[in-house]
């Protein structure tokens, strides 16, 4: 991957996890969509834990996302990582042979699931991933989240220190490394900040520490499904014989999917 000007990075033995900072005017329009959300219905969320429980959660249905000028942006950014994971050393050349009916010319994707969570004092949620197979297929490929609001006490220090996975309010990725003691390791903790959206592969574990203190953060989620077009076409083709349907998402067949990469 090309970083900068003459400078190069490949590490296709990595989860690749890419952030990106919102422009100001976008970050409302989610805002916005998730108070609509928020103030339409009861959360979903009432698990307890051992010592803690659950943050409060809404679904958000798909159709939330035009009519706040948002959709597109979400899959810009899909295809934005799509750009860079295919980038990523022989990782192209990878998937043309580890994903069935390659090679593929294009990746097309969609929102699966997304949903608003809203965390207060003492919440939290523990170690986690969002992939999902269902009879062999993999619905959720990527996922991401972007955070709305942030408690004042979680924002990044002034001069960007990210602080110790035990500061209250972290997210925490736990990758696959640490195979070098030294130079690599398997978690990276991240202080959240109003604005900021981290996108990753849905096989990524990750936690979210407990904060103390006044306020809210509010994040959005989302999990996406990508599937080339030639494996569309082969499910166009099974479909329209013999009655043979395969569901390619949880909730419809392989309509849907946008040609983004």
């Amino acid at each position: 991957m090309k970083i900068r000007e003459n400078w190069y990075v490949d590490a296709p033995w990595a989860q690749l996890l890419c952030s990106t900072k919102m422009p100001d005017d976008t970050l409302q329009k989610f805002i916005s969509l998730s108070d609509e959300v928020m103030n339409e219905s009861d959360s979903q969320n009432n698990i307890v834990y051992d010592n803690g429980r659950a943050p409060d959660t809404w679904n958000v249905e798909l159709e939330k996302y035009p009519k706040y000028n948002t959709y597109d942006y979400i899959m810009e950014t899909a295809g934005d990582y799509m750009k860079t994971i295919l980038s990523n050393g022989s990782v192209k050349q990878h998937m043309d042979v580890a994903v069935s009916d390659g090679p593929h010319t294009e990746w097309n994707t969609k929102i699966i699931t997304s949903w608003v969570v809203s965390l207060k004092e003492g919440e939290y949620l523990p170690i986690h991933a969002h992939s999902k197979k269902e009879n062999g297929y993999e619905h959720l490929k990527i996922s991401g989240v972007m955070y709305l609001k942030t408690p004042k006490r979680v924002e990044r220090s002034p001069d960007g220190t990210i602080f110790d996975a035990r500061e209250g309010g972290q997210i925490t990725f736990t990758g696959m490394g640490s195979a070098d003691q030294i130079q690599t390791t398997s978690l990276y903790n991240v202080q959240p900040e109003a604005g900021w959206l981290y996108i990753f592969p849905s096989t990524l574990n990750h936690q979210v520490h407990p904060f103390t203190g006044e306020g809210e953060r509010r994040s959005l989620s989302f999990n996406i499904d990508f599937i080339s077009t030639e494996q569309l076409k082969k499910i166009e083709r099974l479909n329209s014989s013999n009655n043979f349907k395969i569901n390619t998402g949880e909730n419809n067949d392989s309509m849907g999917y946008e040609v983004k990469i």
